[in-house]
This record gives structure tokens, C-alpha cells and sequence, in this order.
């Protein structure tokens, strides 16, 4: 016969039914150890990624690539910290034997702030420095703007610019999803190039 209570005496079937308890406990107990191994085996996972992947769960500080008047170029925001004003770098790479020019004289550009929503809270024209580079090297054009402008806004484009609603009782992850949209426009012969950052909120 199989196993389980057989014709026992009261006795015997108390000690059968502890004997039973006994083992769903050592049952329970053995899945809450393997929860625990692996909830620490994804958070090494995690922290390894994190380390050979710094930006992964950051905000990019960069633009998508594209290629202006044949040559490799993306914008990215300048890491210098500095209460007054924000830089940006227009990083254009050379791939050719010779030496180039920039900007182009029949670019025009322009600098945009933008809501998530997509509402144009400021815009300015850009007037970059002339720049030579060397062949088969990347150079780049800079454009700083006054974060006092900003200040300035309507209040629906500050608060997302400089988190005028933060508070210590604000939820952590409705932090995570705040944020403005920096843009440049170049407007060159044939076509106008966006290149967005999504940028947190000054603080």
C-alpha cells in the first residue's frame, strides 16, 4: 500500500500529523531561501551591469548621431557645473584627408527648450565661432545659454525646467520621469537637423 495513515493508534496519528506540519515548514522555509538566492542573485546581476554600463540608467547627455552636410555629428551637454549657464557641444567628426570649416556660412541655427508635452517655452538663434578641423579628427562648436533667461519663463515651463513642485513628500519614482527637451535646430541648403537631450530638472 501506499504510503500515509494507516489504522494507527490516536498516538500515532498525533505524531503522524506533526510529522506532516513538520515537513510543509521545511517546504516554506526551503522556498523563501531560494526567493532569497534569487533576489540576490539578480541584484549582482544588477550592480555588475550598472558598473560595466554607467549611463544605462541615467539620463543621456548626448544626442543621436546624424550626418550634416556628409559628416558625423551629435550634440551633448557640457558637465561643468555652473549656476549661470549651460554649455552645449556640437561634436562634428572628420573622417576625410583634409581640413574643414565649421559652421557652414549658409547653416543657420537655432536653440530650443521644450516641454515633454512638446510646448516651446524658449528659442534663440545660435551664432557659433568659427572652427578648423584637422583630418581625421573630431572637433566641435560650443553654444552656452543663460539658465537667468529660463528663470524668466511662464510658470508652466519653469517648474519643468527647475522642479518648482519638489517636495520631501514627492514619490522618488515620479521623480525619475520629470524633464525638459534641449534642442538645436541646424538649417542647412537641404533639410533641418534636430538634435534633442532630454535633460533633468535643475534643483
Amino acid at each position: 500500500m501506499g504510503k500515509g495513515y494507516h489504522s494507527r493508534s490516536p498516538e500515532e496519528f498525533r505524531e503522524y500529523l506533526k510529522q506532516i506540519g513538520d515537513k510543509n515548514k521545511k517546504t516554506r522555509w526551503r522556498q523563501i531561501v531560494l526567493l532569497i538566492d534569487l533576489v540576490l542573485v539578480v541584484l549582482i546581476f544588477y550592480i555588475g551591469f550598472r558598473a560595466l554600463n554607467p549611463g544605462s540608467f541615467q539620463n543621456r547627455t548626448q544626442s543621436d548621431k546624424q550626418v550634416v552636410d556628409g559628416y558625423p555629428t551629435y550634440l551633448s551637454l557640457s558637465r561643468e557645473e555652473d549656476e549661470k549657464f549651460q554649455g552645449y557641444f556640437l561634436f562634428i567628426e572628420n573622417n576625410t584627408k583634409n581640413q574643414i570649416q565649421f559652421p557652414n556660412p549658409k547653416w543657420k541655427s537655432e536653440f530650443r527648450i521644450k516641454t515633454k508635452q512638446g510646448v516651446l517655452c524658449f528659442q534663440e538663434e545660435i551664432f557659433w565661432e568659427n572652427r578648423t578641423i584637422p583630418p581625421n579628427a573630431n572637433g566641435f562648436l560650443y553654444h552656452s545659454v543663460s539658465k537667468e533667461k529660463w528663470k524668466s519663463l511662464v510658470s508652466d515651463c519653469r517648474k519643468e525646467i527647475f522642479d518648482e513642485e519638489a517636495s520631501i513628500f514627492r514619490s522618488k519614482f515620479r521623480s525619475l520621469d520629470l524633464g525638459f527637451y534641449s534642442q538645436v535646430l541646424i538649417h542647412s541648403e537641404d533639410r533641418t537637423y534636430t538634435f534633442q537631450i532630454k535633460q533633468k530638472p535643475y534643483r
